[in-house]
């Protein structure tokens, strides 16, 4: 890990000039306890195998049986926990609404649909969301006040995700009309429908979270409760890559918005990337450009960031390889001194008490091996006295790599042969996980390692060359990332 103490990088976005610096945190011996530093996030009520000692448990989503979702908040609550909640913005628990069990009338035509007809999932019954306003209001009366109501004042909404691939269904059509004047065209016939779908898809995931931030903060305030709101997201960098169309810089515009936290771990990470014409992960430059990415973005608007990274992942490797990772990105992580706020896992009871694959050819099943899991409740309970720190990395400054969210618009479809297209996109996530719709096709997606990317900020990267550049120089409107 020693060699990556002096590789250090500046990655901008939203065509604005944001800043950070590098370097190891310091650490403290005695914890704050009044801080909301370390988090995680779980489905599941309290047990003894998934206390991890950190501050706030997040409690993930607000379904099940009558009185159950209060019963998971008391548990943790009881057992000295702050609570907060979290569910997905693009997809959750949402059946009552898409059945049509909660205003009578069915709302399938409102998944994220592709050119062939199919709808894009993210598991059964439950399909990635174009965020109408009949369904936001449904959003916040069922979901959003239940987490208030039961005295939760930290809300978190994750993952505003609208897929590239996607953009055909007559929810969306209905509203290009809306957003446009003009009848919907569809995005595979021209470069310019493509660029007007993603900017479309972009803007309703933006006006997503506003209507849920603002009625959270404003139904709160009416219950003398001053409510939160935070996003957690992957990266610019991730996004653009895996093809999905979120908000991301324009988040900071958002006066709504409290805070974030960086969804980077070893399966955003190990995607690979060229560096002198060899392909092969990058685990530790993919995070640590991550990190820096989302921390560039949101550096002017001096709101919370936490970072995350996980033990294990949905790609199917060993334990070994998830041990590996994990320390790579943990690293990573470590490297920015002014970030002392962390999600230090998600889904505990995934990690203590679930069996992963041995291997990558072999059948059998095992649990975390207890070397790892020692191993990894020293590193995460570090994080709870780790202190932010003025330090920096020696060496020429002001080195910065710009990016803009609309890098994210023109990823899919190509347009070179003037054919149609479907998801020529094969990451080890897709062919993993299998939860995606995936339709061969022969059509070639330009540059699907995002090498316009990683081609101008991995030179800098891998020869040490740090960057600072604080915002005030700039000169720019502080109403930055504006679509």
């Amino acid at each position: 890990m020693h060699n990556h103490l002096h590789k250090t990088l500046t990655a901008l976005t939203a065509v604005t000039c944001l800043s950070i610096t590098y370097g190891f945190a310091q650490t403290q011996p005695v914890k704050d306890s009044g801080k909301e530093k370390t988090t995680f996030q779980t489905g599941a009520a309290w047990r003894p195998t998934t206390d991890s000692r950190a501050d706030v448990a997040i409690i993930y989503g607000a379904g099940g049986r009558p009185g159950q979702f209060e019963q998971r908040i008391a548990s943790w609550k009881d057992r000295g926990y702050k609570v907060a909640f979290m569910t997905g913005m693009a997809w959750g628990g949402y059946q009552d609404y898409f059945t049509g069990k909660w205003d009578g009338k069915p709302h399938m035509d409102e998944g994220q649909k592709m050119m062939n007809g199919d709808t894009v999932w993210h598991g059964k019954n439950t399909p990635y969301v174009v965020p109408t306003m009949n369904f936001l209001k449904y959003f916040k009366e069922q979901v959003v006040k239940k987490a208030i109501d039961a005295g939760i004042d930290a809300i978190y909404l994750e993952e505003p995700e609208f897929w590239n691939k996607s953009g055909y269904s007559e929810a969306f059509k209905r509203e290009w009309k809306d957003y446009y004047g003009f009848d919907w065209r569809p995005q595979h016939e021209s470069a310019e429908n493509t660029y007007l779908s993603n900017k479309l898809k972009y803007h309703l995931f933006y006006r997503a979270l506003k209507e849920s931030f603002t009625y959270a903060k404003e139904y709160g305030k009416t219950k003398g409760m001053n409510v939160r709101c935070y996003v957690p997201t992957h990266s610019l960098i991730n996004y653009a890559m895996w093809q999905i169309v979120s908000p991301e810089a324009s988040l900071a515009s958002l006066d709504c918005v409290d805070g974030y936290i960086v969804q980077s771990w070893t399966g955003t990470a190990r995607e690979p990337n060229y560096y002198n014409g060899i392909a092969k992960e990058r685990s530790f430059e993919t995070a640590f450009l991550e990190y820096g990415c989302m921390r560039s973005m949101t550096a002017p608007t001096g709101r919370k960031l936490f970072f995350e990274n996980d033990p294990v992942e949905d790609t199917r490797r060993d334990w070994a390889d998830y041990r590996k990772n994990y320390q790579t990105t943990f690293t990573a992580e470590l490297f920015f001194p002014d970030i002392d706020n962390y999600e230090v896992m998600p889904w505990p009871d995934r990690i203590f008490d679930g069996k992963y694959f041995t291997s990558r050819t072999s059948n059998e099943r095992a649990g975390m091996p207890r070397s790892y899991s020692t191993q990894m409740m020293v590193m995460i309970n570090s994080l709870n006295d780790i202190k932010t720190s003025p330090n920096k990395t020696s060496g020429t400054q002001g080195i910065s790599v710009l990016m803009a969210n609309s890098m994210m618009f023109q990823r899919l479809p190509t347009h070179d042969d003037g054919k149609a297209w479907a998801d020529p996109y094969y990451s080890s996530f897709y062919e993993s996980s299998g939860m995606f719709n995936r339709v061969p096709t022969n059509n070639k997606l330009m540059d699907p390692q995002l090498s316009n990317f990683f081609g101008e900020a991995l030179p800098f990267l891998k020869r040490g060359v740090p960057g600072y550049r604080p915002y005030r120089e700039c000169g720019l409107s502080k109403r930055f990332g504006r679509y």
